[in-house]
């Protein structure tokens, strides 16, 4: 499903169900302390980062957001967590009642577990799907272990069905959290690795844990920790996994939002440090065991001259042959807005130890308010990557991304319109030096009488035989643009049409 604006009420409920029925059966109050104190250090760590003169929300991904947004709401949450565990009148504890995963409108509408940002990987007849799971969440905070917000789900039938197996393994303990965005690759029917965001807020890291499974995804081992920053200068967003099978390596990018200022300094007037924004990748040999120190893709400084510069959204995939692509998307560069985008893609021929200057493949245009789209679902004109695999097409390099061609006044909206949102695709035939001019994926009208609709979020994927298929969430059935299908478009002659 797509991913919603950040509202941690899942976290909240889950938190009050904990208390609560500590509190109702008169059990002491000790777990309960000690877990709120840990969430004291949690949101006082993302407070800090926050307080930083050049923090902005709407340039972080899901796994930041939601952190954020659950510090704006702890203060008013712990006093009535004390108040529950203290029994106190702080919480109505008659209203909980049964296992947590059954979800009570007493409490909330907001009640119950959502899944979304889906990765999938498929080898033989294996597939798996991973994503951000509130119900592993509560599962495992529930444990008072380490926090897992991913879960996963299994099909041994090639996709026809599929099992839902809950929260891979976590952390130690409380401290250590695998907070989202998750992203699954296989080199067999039976061989899966994950990397999901990692915080571990007791020994301040930031950065991207890895786990491996080798009985097709019914177990992994602990996450490992494959990147690792200074959690009190980095924030780590949106990583992404490719495994070279046959030379038993595998590369992980990432963004980095750096506040450290070792890099950019300092700002003259007020002594800030400048941020950088950097896609970073690191590189395994041994598949996970050991990992490479971090190679640059691109950075920028978000200084006074271009205060909204940043790079985000990076996905990483392997050409046959073994070349190594990274495509993200980049923002107020050069002085621009933070409405002034573009999609980029970076090569390197050295197995991701040096990269060439990054190509601008499309310029394009924020969707809905440059923020969120209609309903609160974030949005972002992040790329998605395929390389061609036949005969035909071997090499080629397909992108789709989201595009607000299609704007329209709107009082209410942070920019005072909101852009409908669009599929947008390109293919380079020569190793991304060059780029055929976008066509429009999804062929509904729009404006003249017919709906302005939103498509978004689109995944795009290449086969054996040639073929490009291009999937995406489309509101074109809703009168409203409320109402939410999957489409997806096929092209048979390299993307053309």
């Amino acid at each position: 499903m797509p991913e919603r604006s950040p509202t941690p009420t899942s976290l909240i409920l889950t938190l009050i169900l904990i208390v609560g029925s500590t509190a109702a059966a008169g059990a002491t109050d000790i777990s309960s302390v000690d877990t709120i104190g840990r969430l004291d250090r949690i949101t006082h760590y993302v407070k800090q980062l926050e307080s930083r003169r050049w923090i902005d929300r709407n340039r972080l991904f899901g796994a930041s957001r939601n952190l954020i947004a659950f510090a704006d709401r702890w203060p008013t949450l712990r006093a009535r967590l004390l108040d529950a565990a203290a029994g106190g009148a702080g919480l109505d504890t008659a209203a909980i009642h049964g296992p947590i995963s059954t979800p009570s409108l007493q409490i909330s509408r907001y009640a119950g577990f959502t899944q979304s940002q889906t990765s999938t990987a498929w080898c033989g007849s294996s597939v798996l799907t991973f994503f951000n799971d509130t119900a592993s969440e509560a599962k495992t905070m529930a444990a008072l272990s380490g926090v897992t917000a991913v879960g996963f789900a299994t099909s041994s039938d090639q996709g026809k069905g599929f099992a839902y197996q809950g929260a891979p393994p976590g952390g130690i303990n409380f401290d250590q959290t695998l907070i989202g965005s998750p992203t699954v690759a296989c080199t067999s029917a039976t061989q899966f690795f994950y990397s999901a965001i990692w915080l571990d807020t007791l020994n301040s890291v930031a950065g991207v844990a890895l786990a491996r499974s080798t009985e097709g995804g019914h177990s992994f081992s602990s996450p490992a920790v494959a990147v690792s920053k200074d959690a009190s200068t980095h924030l780590i967003d949106h990583d992404w996994l490719a495994i070279d099978a046959s030379h038993s390596t595998i590369y992980t990018v990432y963004a980095d939002l750096d506040y450290s200022g070792l890099t950019c300094g300092a700002d003259p007037d007020t002594g800030s440090p400048i941020p950088r924004y950097a896609i970073e990748m690191v590189v395994s040999t041994d598949m996970g065991t050991t990992r490479s120190t971090p190679s640059i893709v691109e950075q920028v400084r978000a200084d006074a001259t271009s205060p909204w510069a940043a790079v985000m959204g990076p996905q990483v995939a392997i050409a046959p042959s073994g070349d190594l692509y990274v495509t993200y998307e980049a923002a107020g560069q050069n002085g621009g807005a933070a409405t002034s985008r573009q999609i980029k893609i970076a090569r390197s021929t050295d197995s991701g130890v040096t990269f060439t200057p990054p190509v601008v493949v499309a310029v394009v245009s924020p969707v809905g308010d440059g923020a969120d789209l209609q309903g609160l679902i974030r949005a972002n004109e992040f790329p998605s990557i395929a390389i061609g695999k036949s005969a035909k097409d071997s090499g080629f390099i397909n992108l789709a991304w989201d595009d607000g061609g299609n704007a329209v006044p709107d009082s209410f909206s942070t920019t005072g319109s909101y852009a409908f949102s669009d599929i947008k695709m390109s293919v380079s035939r020569d190793h991304g030096d060059t780029w055929k001019t976008p066509i429009r994926v999804n062929t509904n009208a729009k404006g003249g009488g017919a709906l302005l609709t939103d498509q978004f979020e689109p995944a795009i994927a290449a086969d054996t035989k040639g073929a490009l298929a291009v999937c995406f969430y489309d509101r074109r059935r809703g009168a409203n643009n409320f109402q939410i299908d999957r489409e997806c478009a096929k092209s048979f002659d390299g993307g053309t049409t």
